[in-house]
């Protein structure tokens, strides 16, 4: 199935860029500005480039490399774009990372708080959570910009410092932009966790345990909080995935130099070979997320594991 999804993803990708208007040896070309070079100075650029090529000999070879792992060279710069993109994934992933830590933290511990129908916690958190899915991340990562970079300057605006040469330079950098990325996730998984500790908290098993003297922490953490986990897990592997088109606009906000930023760079410009490589990297990203859910699934739940 995932060879399957990702011969799809690459079929889809090619067709779409190839029959979106604009060409890419116009546009290398004219600069991006929109002059008219001369139809010999194009054609000669589509040959060099392969575009002058059948569709369907692009389409196979473009698919023969893709599938060896030979990702092309960039149309504008010329740079390999498995070295394009090995620039700028880790710094994606660690923003994504960083994003989904803060938002499990919260949303577990806010739903788990919020247990309790009719609770001032509760109807605190429900509409908390109401506001963090329907506010959308661009408006809050200005705001988040306005108040806590321009006004109180306690976080740099945007950018990107390296971890390595500056651990706590790289947090702070990455603090706002996570931020902005968790909120909306923290939110899912808020309502995700109360909806299923309420769930178990009313199963006979959890009242039995509590019947037989267990402390209600022990009661909670041992059997509540444990069997209310996986669904839990599948808000929290979608959202992860999903945290992959987020990026899109929160590099743009914050002026962060990741992959989302280079995708959007490549398709402007036309890039082909850098917007294919990396949806293909996207798409096997998603498979490999997929594949740690399950597993996580086997360790909450033992019919899971058995089956």
């Amino acid at each position: 199935m995932g060879a399957g999804l990702v011969l799809l993803v690459l079929t889809l990708i090619f067709s779409a860029l190839h029959f979106v208007p604009g060409d890419p040896a116009v546009l290398l070309l004219s600069g991006g500005d929109g002059g008219a070079p001369s139809p010999e100075a194009v054609e000669r650029v589509r040959q060099q480039l392969g575009l002058d090529q059948p569709l369907l000999q692009q389409y196979l070879h473009f698919l023969g490399s893709a599938l060896t792992g030979d990702l092309g060279e960039s149309f504008r710069t010329g740079q390999p774009v498995v070295e394009a993109i090995g620039a700028r994934l880790p710094r994606t992933l660690q923003l994504i990372v960083f994003a989904t830590l803060l938002a499990v933290a919260s949303g577990v511990t806010l739903g788990a708080l919020a247990a309790r129908k009719g609770g001032r916690i509760d109807t605190l958190v429900t509409a908390l959570s109401s506001i963090g899915v329907a506010l959308p991340v661009f408006v809050f990562g200005a705001v988040l910009i306005l108040v806590f970079s321009i006004k109180l300057g306690w976080f740099p605006a945007g950018g990107y410092v390296d971890f390595a040469q500056d651990p706590l330079g790289a947090i702070m950098s990455l603090t706002l932009p996570a931020v902005a990325l968790a909120v909306g996730f923290s939110a899912q998984i808020a309502r995700m966790t109360r909806s299923a500790v309420l769930e178990v908290q009313g199963q006979d098993w959890v009242r039995t345990a509590s019947s037989i003297g267990l402390a209600p922490f022990t009661v909670f953490r041992k059997h509540v909080l444990r069997n209310s986990l996986t669904p839990v897990v599948t808000v929290i592997g979608i959202g992860f995935a999903t945290l992959l088109g987020s990026t899109v606009l929160v590099e743009r906000v914050f002026n962060y130099p990741g992959l989302s930023s280079l995708l959007v760079d490549g398709v402007t410009n036309r890039d082909y070979p850098v917007v294919q490589g990396i949806v293909i990297v996207i798409a096997l990203l998603f498979i490999l997320i997929n594949i740690v859910v399950d597993l996580i699934y086997g360790v909450l739940d033992p019919r899971v594991r058995r089956s």
